[in-house]
């Protein structure tokens, strides 16, 4: 909704800007006009019928795109496309290995309205026919955390896309905390599909209408800091909308997890997700922590290093460490730690059995020593030379984004109409974080680099003896229309969606219809840039305006797509952003220079040996001031032309750079990738997420590296 309004506004600042335009040319104009090539009067009437025209052209547009779409193929794609997802997923959460533990869950039934045919049982490696025995297909996933929930889920996920039926659903994740309970459950869908598997938003609504797309909602308990949601809490409103999802006369196949307190406190406000079997991941056995660590360590000789924690575990399961590592997540961490070595004599760095030591006699005491050594164990260095980053300073720039998310998490803060996420860390969305200082720093950088260009134009150091005269009203006039809508492109929408450059080779029917959208926009404005610079300054510089601009315009509007739909990891949507405004910038900057040191040439009237080489002068001197200033300009305003934003989110997001320096490192987008592969993050889609919540949570408490105890 908030991207259709946003284009709507474009087209419509477009049209008005028009009917300005004309204004202006009748105040300038008329008054002191005369009959000859151009008649002002019927200029005013061109623009104003054009602005018309340009309303009823992008309808025509809207109106072409309903076309069939062919459900069955998407689906495929869409299959494919998660099963590839959720597998990367799931190595990444398992840390990189394959191995996982079977936990076991029971049901737990709801007061009323639960699904038929529910086991009493079941274990992680039965999920999917646990699953498919539901009627209605309708599943709750609760646990204590670290319990495995998502790891479950995404078991589930695998299971249903390695047996699928051509008409089965597509399981699809989404993370609950990005969810405003406001927009409906078709509308979340259909823009998370959008986003983060790259799907144009009418296949998305598609696929979501045809019941094509089953939700797995992750982390419900995350949409509200109060470990007691209430009945008006934002889980209960999620709760209560995903009641009212119906496909045809039953309610929607649905899969949900939460954790165990908060989804009971909803209970008790009866509110639960009904005609659904709710099932609970009970605590690790003694003998499923052995056979984990056993595939995990390796050798006898090293499992004897284990055998304070592991009787512990087997023995006292009332002790602190048992109840501390009683889940997938907090043993995997403990694995990770105490299995370190050091690179160069492989000697381990430390003893597992301070875990069961008297200074750690409390589970809380154990988590937040495992999290305090686990970005250390994880950032080492795997042979002699130093890791890229050092986990002090890691561990500050997560705790940054930590705290920022861990706010919005407990303030509920809304930018733009949208609530900031409490998980996902979107590089070109993340600028909330400064404020409104990135956009402010936006609009002073374009504006410095456009006075700069007035200032040199006005000033003769483009051209010998000055471009134009300074006195001309009509040339005023198009500099401060220009600046101003430079600075309002720069301050932008609330959220401006990237761009990517795409190719004319082979184009897709999309595609096709993008190009052909771009092209009649270019011929517009085009026409436009005609029809001004033929008012003001001459025939011949007018024809070149008009060309350079609709090819400008129509080339960067058609040949662009939404950045999302060719990412490979979510730093590629920025980067792409950047680099179609630094192209839409060098194209126009490159071009007008050409023409204008061509017209500067030839208005000297000189001999043709001197006219040849005052061209070659000018089209050198012009070529490189056109070239800088339409880099720097597209770097720092981007170009907005009928609702593409180029170049804007990537530079909002250099903005924000600038704007935390010292807080953040200046490639934050190469960090978190870093990050990713170190095992501290995961990626959703086109986001970053805190690898656990517990990591998260510990972040924002402890934003300064704990002391360590050495081993």
């Amino acid at each position: 909704m908030g991207e259709a309004r946003g284009a709507r506004w474009a087209w419509a600042v477009v049209c008005v800007t028009l009917v300005v335009v004309a204004a202006a040319v009748g105040l300038l104009g008329l008054p002191g006009a005369t009959w000859g090539d151009v008649d002002p009067a019927s200029a005013i009437i061109a623009l104003a019928a054009l602005a018309v025209a340009v309303w009823a052209g992008r309808q025509a547009v809207l109106a072409q795109r309903y076309t069939d779409i062919d459900v069955n193929a998407w689906s495929r794609w869409l299959a494919d496309a998660v099963l590839e997802a959720e597998t990367q997923a799931r190595h990444q959460m398992l840390g990189r290995a394959d191995k996982t533990i079977d936990v076991d869950f029971v049901f737990r039934p709801a007061p009323a309205h639960n699904a038929a045919g529910a086991p009493a049982a079941g274990s992680l490696q039965e999920v999917a026919a646990y699953y498919r025995e539901l009627r209605p297909r309708r599943l709750v996933i609760t646990g204590a955390p670290g319990a495995g929930k998502t790891v479950l889920a995404v078991e589930l996920m695998l299971g249903l896309l390695t047996g699928r039926q051509p008409d089965d659903p597509i399981p699809v994740r989404l993370s609950a905390a990005s969810w405003d309970p406001g927009t409906r459950v078709r509308d979340w869908l259909t823009r998370h599909l959008a986003r983060a598997y790259r799907m144009a938003p009418r296949t998305a609504a598609a696929l979501v209408a045809a019941g094509r797309v089953l939700p797995v909602v992750d982390g419900l308990d995350e949409m509200d800091t109060d470990p007691e949601p209430g009945y008006a809490s934002r889980a209960a409103q999620a709760l209560r909308a995903l009641n009212d999802y119906q496909r045809g006369q039953e309610k929607a196949e649905l899969v949900l997890t939460c954790r165990t307190g908060q989804y009971d406190a909803l209970t008790r406000t009866e509110v639960w997700a009904e005609n659904a079997a709710r099932v609970e991941i009970t605590p690790l056995s003694a003998s499923k922590a052995l056979t984990f660590t056993e595939s995990r360590v390796g050798s006898n000789q090293n499992m004897d290093r284990w055998r304070d924690v592991l009787d512990a575990i087997d023995f006292r399961p009332e002790a602190p460490l048992s109840r501390a590592l009683d889940s997938p997540w907090r043993l995997t961490m403990a694995i990770t730690v105490y299995e370190q070595r050091d690179p160069a004599t492989g000697r381990y760095l430390r003893d597992p059995a301070e875990l069961a030591g008297p200074a750690l006699d409390h589970p809380d005491k154990i988590r937040d020593h495992l999290l305090a050594l686990y970005i250390p164990a994880v950032t080492a260095p795997r042979g002699h030379s130093a890791g890229p980053y050092r986990p002090e300073k890691a561990h500050a720039w997560l705790a940054v984004l930590a705290s920022y998310l861990d706010t919005n998490a407990g303030t509920g803060r809304t930018v733009g109409g949208r609530p900031l996420s409490s998980t996902d860390i979107v590089l070109h969305e993340l600028w909330p974080l400064a404020g409104n200082r990135p956009r402010f720093l936006a609009i002073a950088l374009t504006a410095i680099v456009w006075l700069t260009i007035v200032w040199l134009a006005f000033g003769g150091a483009l051209l010998p003896g000055g471009m134009v005269n300074s006195s001309n009203p009509y040339l005023v006039a198009i500099f401060i229309a220009v600046g101003v809508y430079m600075c309002f492109s720069a301050w932008g929408p609330t959220w401006p969606q990237p761009s990517r450059l795409g190719t004319l080779r082979r184009p897709t029917g999309k595609g096709r219809k993008r190009l052909g959208a771009g092209l009649r926009g270019g011929l517009a404005t085009g026409f436009l840039a005609w029809l001004t610079i033929e008012l003001t300054l001459g025939h011949w510089l007018g024809v070149a305006a008009g060309v350079i601009t609709a090819l400008t315009v129509g080339l960067t509007v058609g040949l662009t797509a939404p950045a999302a739909e060719g990412a490979t990891n979510p730093r590629d949507v920025v980067r792409s952003d950047i680099e179609v405004g630094l192209a839409a910038g060098l194209m126009y900057g490159s071009m007008a220079a050409a023409a204008v040191g061509l017209w500067s040439s030839l208005q000297g009237g000189a001999a043709l040996v001197a006219i040849a080489y005052g061209m070659a002068v000018g089209l050198a001197i012009n070529l490189t001031a056109g070239v800088t200033f339409g880099l720097a300009a597209g770097l720092v305003g981007g170009s907005v032309t009928f609702g593409l934003a180029a170049g804007v989110a990537g530079t909002r997001y250099l903005a924000l750079l600038l704007c935390t320096r010292g807080r953040l490192p200046l490639r934050l987008g190469s960090f978190l990738q870093w990050c990713y592969h170190a095992g501290l993050i995961r990626t959703a889609g086109i986001a970053y997420q805190f690898r656990h919540r517990e990591l998260q949570d510990y972040l924002a408490r402890h934003p300064v590296p704990q002391p360590l105890q050495s081993g």
